[in-house]
């Protein structure tokens, strides 16, 4: 028994070591990778456009037709191509910001989602100690009521107790 304990001491005391091994070789490459950080940028901007979007939706249609008017005057052939190229690059970035709306809107429908669901939950909770406290009363009524009973009862054999000790003498 006492080997396997050993074993087992020895077997934790090796992943320890590796664990701080690890650790030491990430504080020595200076915590995150490049890849972990891009991802977070990356989400962070996510993020801000989402809300930007939420907050401003006008400014981000007034974003898509300056950057459609800027695509269009970059093109140096035909006056219709330009226009065709600004066209499509308009409603690209309504595109995108009806994209960005949707998500906005189905992020808060969920919001709202869950809000409801916790309130069910509280509610349900609070049904239940109900339910509970309610329980412990009727139980609590019931013992009360017994030991009433008990000191009733108690009270007239003590009295006919003494009533008798009382006649014998």
């Amino acid at each position: 028994m006492s080997e396997t304990h050993d074993a087992a001491d020895s077997k934790r005391e090796e992943i320890k070591a590796r664990i701080a091994a690890a650790e030491e070789r990430e504080a020595r490459r200076g915590g995150t990778s490049l890849a972990t950080t891009a991802s977070e940028t990356a989400s962070d901007a996510a993020n801000a456009f989402t809300s930007f979007v939420k907050e401003h939706p006008f400014a981000a249609a007034a974003g898509g037709v300056a950057l459609g008017v800027l695509v269009a005057s970059m093109f140096k052939g035909p006056r219709q191509v330009a226009v065709r190229g600004g066209t499509k690059a308009i409603g690209l970035a309504t595109i995108g910001a009806e994209i960005a709306s949707g998500f906005a809107a189905q992020l808060m429908d969920d919001a709202t989602d869950l809000g409801r669901e916790g309130a069910r939950r509280a509610e349900d909770f609070s049904d239940t100690a109900g339910d509970k406290v309610r329980s412990a009363r009727r139980s609590a009524s019931h013992k009360a009521g017994d030991v009433a009973d008990a000191a009733r009862i108690a009270r007239r054999e003590t009295g006919k107790a003494i009533a008798r000790a009382v006649g014998r003498k």
